[in-house]
């Protein structure tokens, strides 16, 4: 199976809003995949597991090699990665437990500072999407923990709470 199917993708896209120098923003896409490893992309030398899509916008654009995981499971290393602080700073310690503070600031208002469109697509996992019912169960505390991926700044989202059902391969 491949493992890109049950993903995580971040993006932040430029509006090719012009810059005080007359350049267009460049386009910034972040994307981070739960259990795919560094030898699981054609780009970086697996000749079993398929990944065209991913294959192309690494030859079109800059691959970067060194990034590690900010915690030990899905939720704090989400955070770290929207935020770029330790999980210990802003609270979340597991996956389905609190939610990421309104007062941190993320990259994407930072980018939309910089006059970017911000958009967030997948799995959501850092608060509830609702304040009266959690996918993870009323454990969740809903009201307690509500955090819509459109508070930190994006501009567009469509997500899922905890987890992106498996779909089937377009052939």
């Amino acid at each position: 199976m491949n493992k890109f199917l049950c993903c995580l993708v971040i993006l932040s896209l430029s509006h090719s809003v012009l810059a005080q120098t007359e350049q267009p923003l460049p386009n910034i896409v972040l994307m981070m995949a739960d259990d795919l490893g560094y030898g699981d992309t054609g780009f970086n030398g697996n000749e079993i597991i398929k990944t065209p899509s991913l294959d192309l916008m690494a030859k079109q654009g800059a691959v970067m090699t060194n990034f590690h995981a900010g915690g030990p499971v899905c939720s704090p290393t989400r955070g770290t990665y929207l935020t770029g602080r330790h999980y210990f700073r802003y609270g979340i310690y597991t996956a389905n437990v609190g939610h990421l503070p309104k007062q941190e600031i993320t990259i994407a208002e930072i980018l939309k500072q910089k006059g970017y469109n911000t958009g967030h697509f997948g799995k959501w996992h850092l608060g509830t999407l609702s304040e009266t019912v959690s996918a993870k169960g009323p454990k969740r505390k809903p009201k307690e923990n509500y955090l819509p991926s459109s508070c930190p700044a994006y501009d567009t989202s469509f997500v899922t709470e905890s987890a992106v059902s498996i779909l089937e391969p377009v052939t």
